[in-house]
């Protein structure tokens, strides 16, 4: 935290940071939270700040003392120095150089560590409640009160998993004119064949990923030449239609999973292909069975149903979008509850969403579970197991992990008996 005091030494800023346990010098945590300090130290001058740091206790006194203070060891902040290089790092932070560990040094020199107990720290706060709201001393010791009360600090640092990844796709696709203008009519001559995955668009321009060899059947449908353009260009020009030009592409990846798809939800389920079982599983990544579609009963009997038929299929599902970001193509995925009525068959989505309202359960939109779903699918979607023989072009898509991003100050979940943010509203 920043403070100003103009009464004492106007101009000056006073970053003061306080913690309500006992700490080490090797925490990694901490490590961060004191090079932040630093680097917002040099924002404001070499003489324009003064750091502060109050703590219930520390291990090991004598090496804080050699580390900070104007008596500090220089070959102690040295060490520190390579110990945060080797182990704290984030991802694309450089290390500390000399010229960054003399300023450490430095800082460290002018900084000020306070230990005291939680009893000193309350009677530090009563002696100090006559001093004018101005002064430093006062401002410490409310936040020293106020970390206290705090069992478990609510904003910490910590990772962002999105629910978007990168993907890979053919470096170069084929263009070339058709002699048809309806897809429809492709299909209904070719039903006996393997037709790979294409668009058609108004002007009979037919794009696909998968070239135009003596195995492809779009080959008595083309009139002129086959043009081979680069991708990458696509992607920056016509970003939509590059991204329905992967999704048609990934569809059939993941028909050949064995996964049904809802066409106007853009939802991938499992098929609940034998009714004899009550649920169907899967492996996940850490190789355990997780079901993917299971049988509700019903468990009351009405005027038009008894007990112990089948109510519905309840279907773990993902929805899939392609979105072209920069560039570049990535897929998003996002879990969904799904239902149908015969374990098979998509339905309309005014059933399913009278279903959800019935049975929603609360735990499913938790961070935690959503996370697992994540990881499954991921596993499902990405590994090179297939139900149905794959196609040669499948090899040109590759799939990267969930992006990350590192968040400073992101919430936390407390427990029952932890004061809320709006209890200290009187106190700021």
């Amino acid at each position: 935290m920043i403070f100003v005091n103009p009464a004492i030494e106007p101009g000056k800023k006073f970053l003061i940071e306080s913690k309500a346990e006992v700490i080490s010098l090797k925490s990694r945590k901490l490590a961060r939270e004191l090079i932040e300090y630093f680097k917002l130290s040099k924002t404001f001058g070499p003489n324009g700040v003064s750091f502060k740091f109050f703590a219930q206790g520390v291990t090991k006194p004598t090496v804080w003392e050699s580390t900070f203070s104007e008596r500090n060891d220089f070959s102690m902040v040295r060490e520190w120095c390579t110990w945060y290089n080797d182990k704290c790092l984030e991802t694309r932070e450089k290390p500390l150089d000399e010229d960054a560990i003399k300023q450490v040094y430095e800082f460290f020199a002018k900084s000020e560590v306070i230990v005291g107990t939680v009893v000193d720290l309350q009677h530090a706060a009563l002696d100090n409640q006559s001093v004018s709201g101005l002064s430093i001393s006062k401002m410490a010791t409310k936040l020293c009160t106020l970390v206290e009360r705090r069992r478990e600090p609510i904003p910490t640092k910590s990772k962002m998993i999105m629910n978007i990844l990168p993907i890979s796709v053919p470096t170069e696709y084929y263009l070339c004119h058709s002699t048809v203008g309806d897809k429809k009519d492709i299909y209904d001559s070719l039903r006996d064949k393997i037709i790979p995955p294409f668009l058609l668009t108004r002007k009979r321009e037919i794009l696909t990923f998968a070239e135009f060899d003596k195995n492809n059947p779009l080959c008595g449908y083309i009139e002129g030449p086959v043009t081979t353009l680069r991708t990458e260009e696509f992607q920056i020009q016509n970003p939509t239609l590059s991204a329905e030009l992967v999704n048609v592409h990934l569809r059939r990846i993941f028909w050949n999973k064995g996964l049904y798809r809802d066409p106007k939800a853009n939802v991938y389920y499992f098929p609940m292909l034998d009714k004899t079982l009550d649920r169907r599983e899967t492996l996940d990544h850490r190789g355990e069975k997780r079901w993917v579609v299971k049988k509700i009963i019903r468990k009351k009997e009405t005027k038009y149903h008894r007990i112990g038929e089948i109510n519905f299929y309840f279907h773990r599902g993902v929805e899939l979008r392609t979105p072209t970001y920069w560039g570049e193509s990535f897929l998003e995925l996002i879990p969904r509850r799904y239902y149908t009525l015969d374990g098979e068959k998509w339905v309309d989505g005014e059933i399913r969403a009278r279903i959800d309202r019935k049975f929603r359960n609360p735990q499913f939109d938790r961070c935690k579970t959503r996370l697992g779903l994540m990881k499954l699918w991921k596993f499902i979607l990405f590994e090179p197991t297939f139900v149905i023989p794959p196609e040669k072009w499948f090899d040109n898509f590759k799939f990267g992990n969930f992006l990350t991003e590192t968040v400073n100050w992101s919430p936390e979940v407390i427990g029952r008996t932890q004061m809320r943010l709006w209890d200290y509203k009187g106190e700021s």
